[in-house]
């Protein structure tokens, strides 16, 4: 698997020195279409963003892999078959850690095959049937804390410094079908699925490409499993707004080492996370771009792998965001619940940010959140990010990542620390 990696790094490198001086052109990749509903951050979704045509102007061109694309585009003419690679790494130092013991260090690695079969009305083109498979194996380097646990066990921050950036060996991390009906105005979704992809979504908050931290993507509130055994049925009772169901396994892949396909063990019981999502968006190609939303959600009560009686969890959480003149992305989002479950962070929490993008596709993001932490006797914790993404190519991209941490929940010693960052990724 390493040696995979490094051989996908060598050949994007080669890539973007033949194109170095000279002039960008429009790339002639032909782009995936995607039919998600209403999704966020799916299999589907992704593949569209990593092979779409583009409108803008990159620094470099893309001309020596251009026959492995020309491949892809010809897998997708032919049968329907749509393929990504992609591989994010990122390193990470904090300023503080709980005690002498720690190591201020992180580093990890995130490798993903996507893959999307449109296997049902390919040839009509109208009411779909796709399904969609990620493959991904994530690990830290050097026997470090994995990057998205780091505040927790070594800096005292109590969030997710690195979100995704986990430690699990090769696996099937989603794998499901999506059908839609009546031109998209109805669709579900059954298999393994990872809810953060389709539910309180913002369009600047894929950790391998915008914010790192959890205090700047999804609600912190949240009972938030793992990718699990689930459905989803996604409807638009008129064509600016949605609503949209769904049930999943509570806790989901337990990510034991080697465990290939784990569907979560929790479903077994009728142990279910439910979310329920009303919407809006101006007209479904923006749904992506455009989307205020109110999610609503409760977790089963259930006996977690180790043992533990986990608790029944609940809550409300509202998300906006809007894209305009193609370079202004604002967001706004809070959250309340109980702040029971296994995954929860806090009782309430607001995040308001902002991403500007630049000719050449580049991104400034800046965001702020403040959180009230479902730990008892807790000072309020507040956070503050701000990333700088530089495109070199439409394949290779890196971004420079600094975090602000005030009242860190789990070093009570320090008022504040905080996180530098550097994250690469490639896409093939």
């Amino acid at each position: 698997m390493r040696n995979y990696i490094l051989l996908l790094s060598l050949l994007t490198l080669l890539n973007t020195l033949n194109a170095l001086g000279q002039t960008s052109e429009q790339d002639t990749t032909k782009g995936f279409r995607n039919d998600d509903n209403i999704g966020g951050a799916s299999v589907g979704r992704v593949l569209e963003l990593d092979n779409e045509p583009y409108t803008f102007e990159y620094r470099y061109q893309t001309r020596y892999m251009k026959g492995w694309f020309d491949w892809k585009n010809s897998l997708n003419q032919k049968y329907g078959l749509q393929l990504g690679i992609n591989y994010t790494s990122v390193y990470m130092r904090s300023s503080e850690v709980i005690n002498d013991n720690n190591d201020k260090n992180t580093a990890g690695g995130i490798f993903d095959i996507q893959l999307g079969w449109n296997i049902v009305n390919r040839k009509k083109g109208q009411n779909r049937g796709v399904l969609s498979v990620k493959l991904s194996d994530r690990h830290p380097y050097g026997g470090l804390t994995a990057p998205m646990f780091h505040g927790i066990f070594e800096s005292g921050y109590y969030g997710l410094t690195a979100t995704s950036f986990h430690n699990y060996s090769f696996r099937i991390l989603e794998f499901n079908y999506q059908q839609t009906f009546f031109e998209n105005r109805l669709g579900f979704v059954i298999g393994k699925i990872d809810l953060p992809n389709y539910f309180n979504f913002h369009g600047i908050a894929i950790p391998a490409q915008h914010f790192l931290g959890y205090g700047s993507s999804v609600t912190s509130t949240g009972n938030w499993g793992n990718a699990g055994l689930g459905a989803l049925v996604m409807v638009r009772p008129s064509p600016k707004l949605y609503i949209g169901f769904s049930m999943i396994d509570v806790y989901g892949d337990l990510f034991e080492d080697g465990d290939f396909f784990d569907l979560g063990r929790n479903w077994e019981n009728g142990d279910f996370m439910h979310m329920a999502e009303i919407g809006y968006v101006p007209t479904y190609e923006e749904r992506y771009f455009k989307r205020i939303s109110l999610m609503a959600w409760k977790s089963s009560s259930y006996i977690s792998a180790g043992g533990s009686e986990i608790g029944s969890g609940e809550g409300l959480a509202f998300s906006s965001h809007w894209f305009f003149k193609e370079r202004f992305a604002p967001y706004f989002k809070f959250g309340i619940s109980n702040g029971a479950g296994e995954n929860a962070f806090a009782k309430k929490d607001i995040q308001v940010g902002h991403g500007l993008r630049f000719k050449r596709f580049d991104m400034l993001g800046t965001s702020f959140s403040w959180a009230e932490p479902n730990i008892p006797d807790s000072d309020n914790q507040m956070t503050f990010e701000v990333f700088y993404r530089l495109n070199i190519s439409a394949h290779l991209e890196f971004t420079a990542d600094y975090q602000y941490i005030k009242n860190p929940t789990l070093n009570p010693a320090v008022n504040s620390l905080s996180y530098f960052g550097f994250r690469g990724r490639i896409k093939l």
